[in-house]
């Protein structure tokens, strides 16, 4: 997904008499809540930290609409002021605002600023554009929204190696979709019994590591949870899935598993990941 529009850019002015959408329940879709369009994700990323955002910024396009959806779901479920007071989405009659969870290689947080957008029958705001902290453009806003927060307890963020980690194999290699992300060599109903029991002993295997070094497991949030990825080599010290793990009452379920491709996008939504066995080049996406 990325900021591609049909609709021309159209010169801004504020409606007089246009409604206070502090009170108003909002989509979660950044596209339907504001016309926004391409040059805007060179422009943000030129102005973030330096990152690889993978081809044709294919990781940023994905991670942009992510703070925003979190912060109109916060919002809508009356949780839209943070510590402190700040909102996580501010709208007022002239402009809306997020944090956009990046920073500057100075460290200045990111915010996207949007203006009431003139056409009629479109999305309601207009991306005017990302802006740091010190911006001359967010000087009229005396209290600049708050980040997003993911969970209300940051221990779910870093593995637990206290914690068993329970995978019901069956259900995992039941999936024709967890099915078609295992290699191939290990595929097939004559490798069936096979495929268990390397399964079942790169789970093992991950977990010890993990146990070993927690920052080997990456977390991700899916559906309102944060989930931990975890690494699985079957047919080589490589990892070749990802194993998605969530924590429950005592231990780790494993829940699914994830093509590499997925994990370096799904965990940069959260947070730049450091962990050596994801990388952009990995993100094709």
């Amino acid at each position: 997904m990325d900021f591609r529009r049909e609709q021309r850019a159209c010169p801004l002015w504020v409606p007089s008499d246009r409604k206070d959408h502090r009170a108003m329940a909002v989509t979660d879709e950044l596209y339907e809540f504001a016309f926004c369009y391409e040059p805007k994700n060179e422009e943000l990323a030129a102005l973030a930290a330096d990152e690889d955002w993978g081809p044709g910024l294919s990781i940023l396009k994905n991670y942009v609409i992510f703070p925003f959806k979190r912060a109109a779901q916060l919002q809508n479920r009356k949780e839209s002021l943070g510590e402190g007071g700040a909102p996580y989405l501010l709208q007022t009659e002239e402009y809306a605002c997020f944090d956009t969870g990046l920073y500057t290689d100075r460290y200045e947080s990111i915010y996207a600023l949007f203006v009431p957008n003139r056409r009629e029958n479109a999305q309601p705001w207009f991306l005017e554009g990302f802006f740091k902290t010190s911006d001359h453009a967010l000087n009229e806003i005396p209290e600049l929204p708050q980040r997003v927060r993911f969970t209300d307890n940051p221990a779910d963020l870093i593995y637990d190696y206290r914690l068993p980690i329970r995978v019901n194999v069956d259900h995992i290699l039941g999936d024709e979709r967890n099915l078609e992300r295992i290699p191939e060599a290990l595929r097939g109903d004559d490798q069936s019994f096979l495929l268990h029991r390397v399964f079942e002993g790169a789970v093992s295997e991950a977990e010890r590591r993990a146990a070993a070094n927690y920052m080997l497991a990456v977390p991700q949030y899916y559906s309102g949870r944060i989930q931990l990825l975890l690494p699985l080599c079957l047919t080589s010290d490589e990892p070749e899935i990802a194993l998605a793990i969530q924590r429950e009452n005592g231990y780790y379920a494993g829940r699914t598993c994830l093509p590499l491709e997925w994990v370096y996008s799904n965990a940069r939504l959260i947070a730049r990941p450091e962990a050596s066995w994801i990388a952009p080049a990995n993100s094709a996406r």
